[in-house]
């Protein structure tokens, strides 16, 4: 009754989980070596947070013979330039992992030149690199929200198709291993032997079936019950990936058809065989 009860709870999380997806946050950065502006992107709204401005080394570019312009050698200067890029895309840095806090944003976008967002990438903590959802060529001194919004859907479109296919790349290695399953009657078998480490489902791929009422386990159909008494589910695969995450898994939504296409509904790899 206990594990019954806990799946229950389960699917209610998910309820919760799907309505705040809905409303999924990005930041978007937008730099260059001293200017930084950020903006947040919701479905239908973009907003521009207040920007970032380090200050500049004053003065013109190195002279040997002169003494009033910068008035210093060619290493100091440079080694200036340098430090003051390297303390603008910290102060940068900063910004960006409070702004992922205080916002609740589950994506960062970063644009501007290549070496630019490179020693950015290069300054930021790893938890927030892993909330890194692509780069892109931005201006911040000529951007403009209309122009944020859309340019945000696209990279967030390339880097998850960029990530499903890493992951079903991984299915397939372990294919070979026997750490896999695929189709919703195997996979089920498996989540009920505990054995479901990733699931992966196609986008809006959905079937009915049963919850086992002893066991707690989910079938497919009433057969594969074996003689326990059932109670019906009307969506089994979302049950299954709340079961998935209550039992210390993880669960990616393959959202691209043509490579939910590669998939028989659902897969999983497998912790143990």
């Amino acid at each position: 009754m206990a594990h019954k009860q806990m799946m229950f709870q389960a699917e209610a999380r998910e309820k919760v989980l799907r309505g705040a997806a809905a409303t999924a946050v990005s930041l978007v950065v937008a730099l260059d070596h001293a200017h930084a502006r950020f903006f947040l992107v919701r479905e239908q709204e973009t907003t521009e947070l207040p920007c970032l401005v380090s200050p500049r080394m004053r003065g013109g570019r190195f002279h040997s013979d002169r003494q009033d312009s910068p008035g210093w050698n060619e290493g100091d200067f440079h080694g200036r330039r340098r430090e003051e890029v390297r303390r603008h895309v910290a102060a940068v840095a900063r910004r960006i992992a409070g702004e992922l806090r205080a916002h609740d944003a589950q994506e960062v976008i970063l644009g501007g030149s290549a070496p630019v967002v490179a020693a950015l990438q290069r300054a930021l903590p790893a938890t927030v690199v892993r909330q890194v959802a692509g780069t892109t060529p931005l201006n911040p001194v000529e951007l403009t929200p209309a122009r944020v919004a859309r340019v945000t859907p696209a990279v967030h479109r390339s880097h998850a198709r960029l990530l499903q296919t890493e992951w079903l790349g991984r299915l397939q290695a372990a294919y070979g291993r026997h750490l896999a399953a695929t189709g919703l009657r195997d996979v089920l078998h498996a989540l009920a032997q505990d054995q479901v480490r990733t699931l992966l489902v196609a986008h809006g791929f959905t079937r009915s079936g049963f919850r086992c009422a002893g066991s707690g386990r989910l079938v497919l159909t009433k057969a594969d019950a074996q003689g326990e008494s059932v109670i019906r589910v009307g969506d089994v695969v979302a049950a299954a990936q709340n079961d998935t995450r209550t039992l210390g898994g993880q669960v990616i939504d393959i959202e691209d058809p043509e490579l939910a296409a590669r998939i028989d509904g659902v897969a999983a790899l497998l912790r143990h065989r």
